[in-house]
């Protein structure tokens, strides 16, 4: 447009000065054709001679107004530019899932949604000082980050602080922009909050599971010990009385003491029978083979609760259909060692017991009135071992404990083994 314009004004300034030619020659050449002209020469050339600059002012001064409308006419069009760079930018950084800041002469400029929300700010954050978000310690490393975006080096985690003073870890990264025709540090910040929760509970987790492989590993051993224990001491000894009854009913020739040694042997059989069946259900309960689930929790909460001196409330709903042999296993001894801390370590009067089913699940809920854990304490290992057991078939497992309300576990299990989430 402005090359329309200038092109526009030299043609008019070339027409006026040819113009201003082609009268000088007339005025130079019309005197000589006429005759006795007179004075009427000499005036007739000096206004030719002032014509020739003054047709040339109309050229200058048109080209000058052109300029003039062509630079006004630019400087619209850059600040119309300017003014969609900075709208299209805003909606860029609003769309950013993280937080970003627009910071100029340590002031905030300009900051999206996500940014406001991460500090605390329901509203615009514009003219906030930079200095009043960062702790005091990292100060200087933000400082640093604005001053020289592109050579600081990795991205710093300096601890950010909000509208209400808590601190909050953040990642921050830095380059340079312009907005609103002015230099500015474009900062991006990422909360690091729910990172480090993250990978707190995973540190957690691991601990947890380490503990608890190690405490696998010894109550295996345990296991093993008790029962090799029990096959020796007592199965073992019941054998040997058995076969030294034997022994001696083969050689008695009295029939009354033959048959004394034959009760004798009758007896013991019937005790390592009886033992053997403890241990067998120790292993594994029957019932949950033959009977199910439901005959298996009545049977083991009858058995163990016999002479706690507890008053048992015991609640166990007819399922609709039999869980998978898994699940089956997994709430059986979730229940088994709930059952067992209320009885070893509980001090408690009275449990409950209760099986149901709720929405194609199986709820089981074992509480007491014992002395509990108070909140915060750390968790025994009885506990992790029943949450692994739980999220091994693909549910869940809470406990909720006060030292004046009891302990209550709450398991929610699938019919059907699902991936542990």
């Amino acid at each position: 447009m402005r090359r329309r314009f200038a092109a526009f004004g030299r043609r008019v300034w070339l027409g006026c000065l040819l113009g201003g030619l082609a009268w000088l020659a007339i005025c130079a050449v019309l005197p000589a054709s006429l005759p006795d002209a007179g004075p009427f020469d000499g005036r007739l050339l000096v206004a030719a001679l002032l014509l020739i600059p003054a047709a040339g002012l109309p050229g200058w001064w048109l080209r000058r107004q052109a300029d003039r409308l062509v630079r006004n006419h630019e400087r619209a069009l850059a600040g119309a530019r300017r003014i969609e760079r900075d709208r299209e930018l805003r909606e860029l950084l609003e769309r950013l899932p993280d937080g970003t800041l627009l910071v100029a002469g340590g002031q905030v400029r300009h900051a999206n949604a996500a940014c406001a929300a991460a500090f605390g700010y329901a509203g615009s954050m514009a003219g906030v000082d930079v200095a009043t978000l960062v702790e005091d310690a990292d100060r200087a490393a933000l400082e640093a980050l604005l001053a020289d975006p592109g050579h600081a080096g990795d991205a710093p985690t300096p601890r950010m602080r909000r509208r209400d003073a808590t601190g909050f870890r953040a990642s921050l990264t830095a380059s340079r922009t312009r907005y609103e025709d002015n230099d500015c540090v474009l900062v991006v910040l990422r909360d690091l909050s729910e990172v480090e929760r993250m990978r707190d509970a995973l540190a957690v987790s691991n601990a947890e599971l380490r503990a608890l492989a190690a405490r696998m590993f010894t109550l295996q051993e345990d296991e093993r010990r008790a029962i090799s224990r029990e096959l020796h001491d007592d199965i073992g000894q019941s054998v040997t009385a058995m076969k030294l009854a034997a022994g001696s009913a083969l050689v008695e020739t009295d029939a009354l003491r033959r048959r004394d040694d034959l009760e004798d042997i009758a007896m013991l059989a019937d005790t390592t029978i009886e033992r053997l069946r403890d241990i067998s259900v120790l292993l594994r309960p029957p019932q949950l083979d033959a009977l199910g689930l439901e005959a298996a929790l009545r049977a083991h909460a009858a058995r163990l609760l016999r002479n706690s001196g507890l008053q048992a409330e015991v609640e166990i709903a007819t399922l609709t259909r039999r869980p998978a042999r898994e699940v089956e296993q997994a709430c059986f001894r979730i229940a088994q060692e709930a059952l067992t801390n209320v009885v070893r370590h509980a001090r408690a009067s009275r449990v409950a017991l209760r099986l149901h089913e709720d929405a194609g699940a199986l709820c089981l809920d074992v509480g007491d009135d014992g002395v509990g854990f108070p909140a915060g304490t750390p968790k025994g290992l009885g506990l992790v071992i029943m949450r692994e057991r739980a999220q091994s078939v693909g549910g869940h497992l809470d406990a909720t404990s006060s030292q004046t309300g009891g302990t209550r576990i709450q398991a929610r299990l699938p019919y059907d083994v699902a991936v542990a989430s």
